[in-house]
Protein backbone atom coordinates (compact mmCIF):
# COMPACT_ATOMS: atom_id res chain seq x y z
CA UNK A 1 0.00 0.00 0.00
CA UNK A 2 1.47 3.30 -1.18
CA UNK A 3 0.55 6.39 0.75
CA UNK A 4 0.86 9.68 -0.63
CA UNK A 5 -0.67 12.81 1.04
CA UNK A 6 -1.57 15.08 -1.62
CA UNK A 7 -4.42 13.10 -3.16
CA UNK A 8 -3.76 14.79 -6.32
CA UNK A 9 -0.25 12.30 -6.48
CA UNK A 10 -3.19 8.90 -6.49
CA UNK A 11 -3.40 8.79 -10.13
CA UNK A 12 0.26 10.11 -10.71
CA UNK A 13 1.70 7.26 -9.06
CA UNK A 14 -1.08 4.62 -10.12
CA UNK A 15 -0.26 4.87 -13.52
CA UNK A 16 2.12 2.61 -12.37
CA UNK A 17 -0.22 -0.17 -11.51
CA UNK A 18 -1.77 -2.82 -14.09
CA UNK A 19 -5.41 -2.97 -14.38
CA UNK A 20 -5.89 0.39 -11.80
CA UNK A 21 -9.29 1.09 -10.78
CA UNK A 22 -10.90 3.54 -8.96
CA UNK A 23 -12.42 2.27 -5.72
CA UNK A 24 -13.43 5.09 -3.30
CA UNK A 25 -13.28 9.09 -2.67
CA UNK A 26 -14.37 10.73 0.64
CA UNK A 27 -13.06 13.72 2.27
CA UNK A 28 -9.00 13.18 2.07
CA UNK A 29 -9.13 9.65 1.30
CA UNK A 30 -8.89 9.02 -2.85
CA UNK A 31 -8.00 4.97 -3.13
CA UNK A 32 -7.12 3.25 -6.83
CA UNK A 33 -6.28 -0.53 -6.76
CA UNK A 34 -4.35 -2.34 -9.74
CA UNK A 35 -1.73 -4.87 -9.63
CA UNK A 36 1.94 -5.09 -9.38
CA UNK A 37 3.91 -8.46 -10.23
CA UNK A 38 0.85 -10.06 -9.94
CA UNK A 39 -0.48 -9.09 -7.05
CA UNK A 40 -3.27 -6.57 -5.63
CA UNK A 41 -1.85 -3.25 -4.28
CA UNK A 42 -3.18 -0.07 -3.33
CA UNK A 43 -2.48 3.99 -3.26
CA UNK A 44 -4.65 6.05 -1.22
CA UNK A 45 -3.58 9.63 -0.27
CA UNK A 46 -4.06 10.13 3.83
CA UNK A 47 -4.04 14.15 3.76
CA UNK A 48 -2.29 16.10 6.40
CA UNK A 49 -0.97 15.16 9.73
CA UNK A 50 -1.11 12.63 12.30
CA UNK A 51 -4.87 12.38 12.67
CA UNK A 52 -5.63 11.66 9.32
CA UNK A 53 -2.78 8.88 8.83
CA UNK A 54 -3.78 7.03 11.92
CA UNK A 55 -7.32 6.82 10.79
CA UNK A 56 -5.85 5.32 7.44
CA UNK A 57 -4.00 2.71 9.34
CA UNK A 58 -6.23 1.58 11.33
CA UNK A 59 -9.19 1.00 8.42
CA UNK A 60 -6.25 -0.51 6.43
CA UNK A 61 -4.99 -2.80 8.92
CA UNK A 62 -8.72 -3.62 9.48
CA UNK A 63 -8.88 -4.49 5.82
CA UNK A 64 -6.11 -6.86 6.23
CA UNK A 65 -3.22 -4.48 4.51
CA UNK A 66 0.09 -5.42 6.03
CA UNK A 67 2.56 -3.21 4.55
CA UNK A 68 1.97 0.37 4.18
CA UNK A 69 4.86 3.24 2.78
CA UNK A 70 4.42 6.37 2.35
CA UNK A 71 5.01 8.84 -0.35
CA UNK A 72 5.31 12.08 0.85
CA UNK A 73 7.33 15.69 0.48
CA UNK A 74 9.00 17.55 3.24
CA UNK A 75 11.55 21.00 3.85
CA UNK A 76 15.16 20.15 4.17
CA UNK A 77 16.69 20.81 7.67
CA UNK A 78 20.89 20.72 6.72
CA UNK A 79 21.67 22.50 3.09
CA UNK A 80 23.16 18.80 1.99
CA UNK A 81 19.74 18.33 0.77
CA UNK A 82 18.80 20.17 -2.67
CA UNK A 83 15.88 20.53 -4.26
CA UNK A 84 13.87 17.06 -5.55
CA UNK A 85 16.21 14.67 -3.83
CA UNK A 86 15.05 12.09 -2.00
CA UNK A 87 15.00 10.96 2.02
CA UNK A 88 14.39 7.14 2.51
CA UNK A 89 13.18 7.22 6.62
CA UNK A 90 15.23 5.15 9.08
CA UNK A 91 13.13 7.37 11.90
CA UNK A 92 11.02 9.93 12.89
CA UNK A 93 11.07 12.40 15.75
CA UNK A 94 7.92 12.22 16.88
CA UNK A 95 6.60 16.08 17.53
CA UNK A 96 3.31 14.88 16.69
CA UNK A 97 -0.16 14.64 18.70
CA UNK A 98 -1.45 11.39 17.12
CA UNK A 99 1.17 8.76 18.05
CA UNK A 100 1.46 9.98 21.55
CA UNK A 101 -2.11 8.67 21.89
CA UNK A 102 -1.16 4.96 21.35
CA UNK A 103 1.86 4.67 23.19
CA UNK A 104 4.26 7.14 25.76
CA UNK A 105 7.42 9.58 23.89
CA UNK A 106 9.78 7.03 24.90
CA UNK A 107 8.28 4.66 22.37
CA UNK A 108 10.75 4.87 18.54
CA UNK A 109 9.11 5.90 15.79
CA UNK A 110 10.95 2.97 13.13
CA UNK A 111 10.82 1.96 9.70
CA UNK A 112 10.76 -1.91 9.14
CA UNK A 113 13.79 -3.11 8.02
CA UNK A 114 12.07 -5.08 4.87
CA UNK A 115 10.81 -2.14 3.68
CA UNK A 116 14.31 -0.04 4.75
CA UNK A 117 16.10 -2.39 3.19
CA UNK A 118 13.61 -2.36 -0.39
CA UNK A 119 13.62 1.37 -0.65
CA UNK A 120 17.65 1.73 -0.29
CA UNK A 121 18.03 -1.29 -3.24
CA UNK A 122 15.19 0.32 -5.29
CA UNK A 123 16.79 4.12 -5.21
CA UNK A 124 19.92 2.25 -6.84
CA UNK A 125 17.94 0.85 -9.38
CA UNK A 126 15.91 3.84 -10.21
CA UNK A 127 19.21 5.86 -9.63
CA UNK A 128 18.31 8.90 -7.83
CA UNK A 129 19.88 10.45 -4.63
CA UNK A 130 18.42 9.72 -1.88
CA UNK A 131 19.88 10.26 1.83
CA UNK A 132 18.89 8.07 4.66
CA UNK A 133 18.11 9.04 8.15
CA UNK A 134 16.24 10.94 10.97
CA UNK A 135 13.10 13.10 10.17
CA UNK A 136 11.08 15.18 12.36
CA UNK A 137 7.69 14.43 12.30
CA UNK A 138 5.36 17.57 13.71
CA UNK A 139 1.53 19.06 13.72
CA UNK A 140 2.76 22.55 12.86
CA UNK A 141 4.29 23.33 9.93
CA UNK A 142 5.75 26.33 10.40
CA UNK A 143 5.14 26.80 14.46
CA UNK A 144 8.98 27.52 14.86
CA UNK A 145 8.47 31.31 13.72
CA UNK A 146 6.45 31.80 16.56
CA UNK A 147 7.76 29.80 19.54
CA UNK A 148 11.02 30.65 21.14
CA UNK A 149 11.12 26.78 22.28
CA UNK A 150 9.99 25.03 19.35
CA UNK A 151 12.93 26.90 17.47
CA UNK A 152 15.19 26.05 19.93
CA UNK A 153 14.47 22.52 19.80
CA UNK A 154 14.78 22.70 16.00
CA UNK A 155 17.82 24.05 16.08
CA UNK A 156 19.38 21.27 18.34
CA UNK A 157 17.50 18.81 15.78
CA UNK A 158 19.48 20.49 13.34
CA UNK A 159 22.70 19.97 14.98
CA UNK A 160 22.05 15.99 15.82
CA UNK A 161 21.39 15.70 11.87
CA UNK A 162 17.77 15.60 11.30
CA UNK A 163 17.13 15.81 7.70
CA UNK A 164 14.20 17.29 7.24
CA UNK A 165 10.62 18.01 8.24
CA UNK A 166 7.26 16.74 7.67
CA UNK A 167 3.96 15.53 9.34
CA UNK A 168 2.61 12.09 9.02
CA UNK A 169 6.18 9.54 9.05
CA UNK A 170 6.15 9.56 12.97
CA UNK A 171 2.44 8.06 13.25
CA UNK A 172 2.81 5.97 10.72
CA UNK A 173 5.78 4.66 11.97
CA UNK A 174 4.77 4.13 15.65
CA UNK A 175 1.36 2.70 14.46
CA UNK A 176 3.54 0.17 12.55
CA UNK A 177 5.43 -1.13 15.79
CA UNK A 178 2.65 -1.46 17.30
CA UNK A 179 0.40 -3.37 15.23
CA UNK A 180 3.34 -5.25 13.79
CA UNK A 181 2.72 -4.07 10.22
CA UNK A 182 5.88 -3.32 7.87
CA UNK A 183 5.91 0.72 7.23
CA UNK A 184 8.03 2.90 5.79
CA UNK A 185 8.52 6.13 3.99
CA UNK A 186 10.18 7.89 1.45
CA UNK A 187 10.04 12.23 0.41
CA UNK A 188 10.98 14.20 -1.89
CA UNK A 189 12.48 17.74 -1.03
CA UNK A 190 10.52 20.03 -1.63
CA UNK A 191 12.54 23.24 0.18
CA UNK A 192 15.64 23.32 0.43
CA UNK A 193 18.42 25.37 2.66
CA UNK A 194 19.71 28.83 1.61
CA UNK A 195 23.25 30.31 2.18
CA UNK A 196 21.27 32.94 5.03
CA UNK A 197 19.98 29.67 6.57
CA UNK A 198 15.93 29.68 5.54
CA UNK A 199 14.10 27.98 3.04
CA UNK A 200 14.18 28.39 -0.29
CA UNK A 201 11.57 28.61 -3.28
CA UNK A 202 9.00 25.41 -2.93
CA UNK A 203 8.75 22.81 -5.43
CA UNK A 204 8.76 23.78 -9.04
CA UNK A 205 10.31 21.85 -11.68
CA UNK A 206 13.06 20.03 -10.21
CA UNK A 207 10.73 19.25 -7.42
CA UNK A 208 8.51 17.63 -9.64
CA UNK A 209 11.01 15.64 -11.26
CA UNK A 210 12.41 14.49 -8.29
CA UNK A 211 9.05 13.15 -6.98
CA UNK A 212 8.85 11.24 -9.86
CA UNK A 213 11.56 9.50 -9.33
CA UNK A 214 10.75 8.81 -5.50
CA UNK A 215 7.50 7.38 -7.16
CA UNK A 216 9.35 5.14 -9.44
CA UNK A 217 11.10 3.94 -6.09
CA UNK A 218 7.97 2.94 -4.09
CA UNK A 219 6.94 1.23 -7.25
CA UNK A 220 9.94 -0.85 -7.00
CA UNK A 221 10.07 -1.17 -3.45
CA UNK A 222 6.51 -2.93 -3.59
CA UNK A 223 8.16 -5.40 -6.76
CA UNK A 224 11.00 -6.25 -4.38
CA UNK A 225 8.91 -6.69 -1.19
CA UNK A 226 6.53 -8.59 -3.15
CA UNK A 227 9.21 -11.45 -4.85
CA UNK A 228 10.72 -11.46 -1.49
CA UNK A 229 6.95 -12.62 0.25
CA UNK A 230 7.25 -15.27 -2.34
CA UNK A 231 9.92 -16.66 -0.27
CA UNK A 232 9.90 -15.51 2.93
CA UNK A 233 7.12 -15.13 5.01
CA UNK A 234 5.89 -11.81 7.13
CA UNK A 235 4.53 -12.94 10.34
Amino acid sequence: MLLPGDRGRVERIAKYFENPVHVAKNREYFTITGEISGERVSVMSTGMGGPCMAIAVEELRALGVHTLIRVGSAGSLQKKLKMGEGVIVTGAVRDDGTSGSYVPEIYPAVAHHHVLRALEKAAAIVEHRCHMGIVLSTDSYYGARFNSETAKMIGLLKKANTLCVEMESSTLLTLGGVFGLRTGSILTIREEIGEDETLKAQAGEVFEDGLEKCIQISIKTLELIIEKDRFFKFD
